[in-house]
């Protein structure tokens, strides 16, 4: 379940980034009538949006306005989305978000050491509180 959600929002990032950036799409025209080509990059189109937002494609009724520009998206690329990389770089932001817990737990544990018995009650108290309330107590808090 984790694995399908990350690729979404890996390839959200990866749209966002992409429409921000400058990108130059190439069109291969093929010799025929132009409603021949047309029909062609239409199926195109449509099978870069089917792979994107399957099994939902449907159910999103997209525009045709919204189809255009996210197939220009999606052909800036060069290449396809390797499902590894994506893995690598989800291994990697799991990694640097537990360091940030670790740091912040070191922390809260370093301020409770400075606090006096009555300061570490005060704080006790306080987290009991939260707690009952659903709230662990981020640093942040």
């Amino acid at each position: 379940m984790k694995a399908p959600k990350l690729l979404f929002l890996a390839l959200i990032i990866i749209a966002a980034s992409a429409e921000l950036a400058t990108a130059q799409a190439t069109i291969n025209v093929k010799p025929g009538s132009p409603r021949q080509a047309a029909n062609m990059a239409d199926e195109q189109d449509n099978e870069i949006i089917d792979e994107i937002f399957s099994p939902i494609t449907q159910r999103l009724n997209l525009t045709a306005g919204q189809k255009f520009r996210i197939t220009n998206i999606a052909t800036a690329f060069e290449g396809r989305l390797q499902e590894s990389a994506i893995r690598e770089v989800s291994e990697r932001q799991a990694a640097l978000l537990s360091q940030i817990i670790s740091m912040k737990a070191r922390a809260k544990m370093s301020f409770y050491r400075i606090l006096t018995a009555e300061q570490r009650a005060v704080v006790v108290d306080q987290f009991r509180s939260h707690a009952a309330e659903g709230n662990l107590g981020s640093i942040s808090n």
